[in-house]
C-alpha cells in the first residue's frame, strides 16, 4: 500500500509508515484513516515529516487505485513516532449546520442543493423521482441528506448510504454491489461469529390519523404468534402512502455476524455485499457489510467485517421546526402512550 501526504506538497511517506488502519461504519458516515509513522529524535538518517492539522492523506494499492482522501483531524507525536487520523469528506458534512425549506425536491435535488452550498463536489447520487417537501432547522447536512433519502426509502424500500469516491460525494444504493470475493472457512477465515436478537422487533404496526383515530393495521401474523405482540404505531403523513410505510416498519429477527482475522480485500467496505460460507456457524450466503476494519502491519493484510444478514441504513426520521432530538424522544413517548390507550379501545 502507498500513502501520501499532501500540503504544500505531495510526499510520498509508505516507507516510514509502520501500521494503517482503514474503517468504516453505516452508522459514522465519514471512513476513517489511522497511519503510524516512524520517527526518531535521535536518527538524523531517518527523514523528517512534518504534518500540519488539514492536511490531506491519500491511501493508494501499489498499483495506484485510490482508496482514501482524507483530512488529518488528530495527531499525536511521541518519542517513537507519530499517529494521524484522517477523515474523509464526509466529516464535513456531519460537523456543518444548515437551515432549508424544501419544496417538492427530490432527495438527489437535495442533496445536489445542500452539497453544493458547501462546495462539495457531487458524483452519482442514487436516483429516486420521489418529490418530497420538509424544513431542516439548524440540522446537520449529513442528517438533510439522510432524511430525504430516508423518506424516500420508506417509499420504495430501497436502502440508501452516502460514500465519499475521489473526493466526491455519492449517495449509493447500499447491498446493491456484491463484492466478487467468496469468504471461506477453508480459505480465508480465521474467526466468526453469529447472533440473533427479537430486542428490536415489530410485528404489528398500528396505523393512525391525524386525529390519533385507529385507521388500519399492518402486521407479520407468523411473528406475532412466535414472539407476541410487539407493536409500534403511524402517524399518516401527507404524499406518502400509509399501509407502505407501516410496512416498511416491520422488523423481524434481528442477525447479525462477525468476521476477524479475515484475509483482506479493498473491495470488502461498508454498503457493499460479499458471499460467506462458513458452516459451523451456519454463515452461508450473501451478506450486507454494516461496517469494516482493514489492517496492514508487520507484512499482514487482514479485515475485520460486521456482517447482516438484513439490508439497512442510518434512518434519519423529519424532525419539526424548533425540535431537538431529546424532544422528538419525549414526544415520542408522550405519542405511545396514547396510542397504548387508543389500542387497548380499539381492541
Amino acid at each position: 500500500m502507498k500513502v501520501q501526504l499532501i500540503g504544500d506538497t505531495v510526499t510520498d511517506i509508505s516507507e516510514l509508515v509502520t501500521s494503517i488502519t482503514w474503517s468504516g461504519d453505516y452508522q459514522q458516515a465519514a471512513r476513517r484513516l489511522e497511519v503510524s509513522i516512524v520517527a526518531s529524535p535521535t536518527d538524523y538518517y531517518l527523514p523528517k515529516v512534518n504534518v500540519a492539522l488539514g492536511n490531506m492523506l491519500k491511501l493508494l494499492t501499489d498499483d495506484g487505485k485510490e482508496l482514501f482522501r482524507g483530512y488529518v483531524f488528530y495527531r499525536e507525536r511521541t518519542t517513537l513516532g507519530v499517529k494521524l487520523t484522517a477523515y474523509d469528506g464526509l466529516v464535513y458534512l456531519t460537523k456543518s449546520k444548515g437551515t432549508y425549506n424544501f419544496k417538492k425536491m427530490t432527495a438527489e435535488a437535495i442533496t445536489k442543493k445542500v452539497a453544493g452550498d458547501f462546495g462539495i463536489q457531487v458524483g452519482e447520487l442514487a436516483s429516486t423521482g420521489i418529490v418530497q417537501s420538509f424544513i431542516a432547522d439548524s440540522q446537520r447536512i449529513y442528517d438533510i441528506i439522510m432524511q430525504a433519502y430516508s423518506g424516500a426509502s420508506k417509499q420504495n424500500g430501497k436502502k440508501y448510504m452516502p460514500i465519499m469516491k475521489n473526493g466526491k460525494l455519492n449517495v449509493i444504493e447500499k447491498g446493491k454491489v456484491k463484492v466478487k470475493y467468496l469468504l471461506s472457512s477453508d480459505m480465508n477465515i480465521q474467526d466468526a461469529s453469529y447472533s440473533e436478537s427479537i430486542e428490536d422487533m415489530i410485528n404489528r404496526v398500528r396505523i393512525y390519523d391525524e386525529n390519533k383515530k385507529l385507521v388500519g393495521t399492518v402486521e407479520n401474523a407468523e411473528w406475532v404468534k412466535l414472539y407476541g405482540v410487539l407493536q409500534d404505531a403511524y402517524v399518516k403523513e401527507k404524499d406518502k402512502d400509509a399501509q407502505t410505510v407501516a410496512k416498511s416498519m416491520l422488523k423481524g429477527v434481528e442477525r447479525s455476524a462477525s468476521l476477524m482475522g479475515v484475509l483482506g480485500n479493498v473491495e470488502c467496505i461498508t454498503g457493499y455485499a460479499v458471499t460467506v460460507k462458513e458452516p459451523y456457524t451456519g454463515l452461508n450466503g450473501l451478506f450486507y457489510i454494516d461496517n469494516d476494519t482493514h489492517t496492514w502491519q508487520d507484512g499482514q493484510y487482514t479485515m475485520s467485517l460486521g456482517l447482516n444478514f438484513q439490508n439497512v441504513m442510518d434512518v434519519k426520521e423529519i424532525q419539526e421546526v424548533g425540535q431537538s432530538s431529546e424532544s422528538i424522544q419525549r414526544n415520542n413517548k408522550a405519542d405511545t402512550d396514547i396510542w397504548s390507550e387508543l389500542q387497548s379501545t380499539s381492541d
